[in-house]
């Protein structure tokens, strides 16, 4: 016959085990809270970093590779997809022709946040830091370039807006690291 502790532990120990699982996921939760508070669209940020398994840490420097990751997966797909979708359906010459270089700078702001990703990954921050923020500049120049007259609405604006989202977390978690 097994001992009464014999039982009561068979009981008790997956319950701390579970605990100490429930703890760890509290302490990821608030290390993306905290980062999503500083960005510049809380529920994006959310969305996005909880998105991805690995986005479930409590290691500020792994939910930076996260972000840029995430960010190299959609900037290829609108490279692959959506820019040549967009140039199939337009037709006006000015549209066109900004699309076009458009498609230039997201292919050079895709090779900046490689390097960025690679600069995170060795933990380079002021590297990592000079990639976002030539990345960030390709997006914008992209987008003013709608503005320009004659001005019409970008055919991308809703994944340049991304891109520009995702710029802006990778660049707050890198600020959060160089400042503690």
């Amino acid at each position: 016959m097994a001992s009464p502790i014999s039982c009561l532990s068979i009981l008790i120990i997956p319950l701390l085990v579970t605990s100490l699982f429930y703890d760890v996921s509290n302490a990821d939760q608030a290390l993306v809270e905290k980062v999503c508070k500083k960005s510049m669209d809380y529920n994006f940020c959310r969305q996005t970093l909880l998105s991805d398994p690995e986005g479930l840490t409590n290691v500020l420097y792994k939910l930076g590779l996260v972000s840029t990751d995430v960010s190299l997966n959609i900037i290829s797909d609108v490279i692959s997809g959506e820019i040549p979708n967009a140039l199939a359906g337009v037709t006006d010459i000015f549209v066109r022709t900004r699309v076009k270089e458009c498609q230039t700078d997201i292919d050079d702001l895709y090779t900046e946040m490689k390097l960025a990703y690679n600069a995170a990954g060795t933990q380079s921050y002021a590297e990592e830091t000079t990639h976002l923020t030539s990345a960030q500049q390709k997006i914008t120049v992209c987008d003013k370039r709608f503005e320009s007259l004659p001005t019409h609405q970008s055919p991308i604006s809703s994944s340049t807006s991304k891109i520009t989202k995702l710029i802006n977390i990778s660049s707050v978690i890198v600020s959060m690291i160089t400042s503690s």
